[in-house]
């Protein structure tokens, strides 16, 4: 008994054990399994992509300042413009003035509804002579192709739809797609045409003087301007 408890006590009174820093630090922070290291890794990987392609989209502004090149004016130029006509009207109407006209050119919605049936909804505005119009709406589902097949109307739904009979087709399932194009033209003569999709500009043309601006795809990162 007595040789045991001098080799205990003898143990404890041993040398001290020396660690280094970073024994010391592996042992306070646990180690990562490798599911949550590839966990880790898939995180960063996808905010590295999603900061590429936010830093590969053109801005706006750079489009505008190819605009004021093109139609040889000095337009409002700020980096941080957002995506709509509203930004593009601000940085034309120093030298365009105000738009005077705005009117729609055609509007198309898309459906998905409780049964996972799709509907198209397009409506148009057709010119009839004397500077009068009609609204001319067409109706379609969609069939295994995605390819739209016409839905029968009535000429009271079909010419001149009323607002109310709009919305009730709309509200029959899920908005997907709100895409409308509109013309109208500023004070200072110049021609506009615009696009935009779910709110944001998608494309926009200014025609000015013998000249025309036109932009596309402007809601993706493939964003162009051509002068002509």
């Amino acid at each position: 008994m007595g040789s045991i408890a001098a080799a205990v006590l003898f143990s404890r009174s041993g040398p001290p054990v020396e660690t280094s820093a970073s024994d010391e630090i592996r042992t306070a922070i646990p180690q990562a399994t490798p599911e949550q290291s590839a966990k880790t890794s898939l995180a960063q990987d996808a905010q590295a992509t999603e900061s590429s392609m936010t830093t590969a989209k053109p801005s706006l502004a750079n489009h505008l300042r190819e605009l004021g090149a093109c139609l040889s004016i000095h337009n409002t130029l700020r980096d941080d413009k957002e995506n709509n006509f509203e930004s593009v009207v601000a940085s034309v109407r120093s030298e365009l003035g105000d738009l005077e006209a705005d009117s729609l050119d055609w509007k198309n919605t898309h459906v998905v509804l409780p049964s996972g049936e799709k509907r198209r909804l397009r409506l148009e505005i057709e010119g009839t002579g004397e500077q009068s119009t009609i609204r001319r709406l067409k109706y379609y589902g969609v069939d295994a192709d995605d390819l739209p097949v016409p839905l029968p109307l009535s000429k009271e739904q079909s010419i001149n739809p009323s607002d109310t009979f709009l919305a009730s087709l709309e509200k029959e399932g899920r908005i997907t797609l709100q895409e409308e194009a509109r013309r109208g033209f500023f004070a200072g003569g110049a021609e506009v045409y615009h696009v935009e999709k779910d709110g944001v500009l998608s494309e926009f043309e200014i025609s000015y003087q013998g000249k025309s601006f036109k932009c596309s795809d402007l809601e993706t990162s493939q964003g162009r301007c051509q002068c002509f």
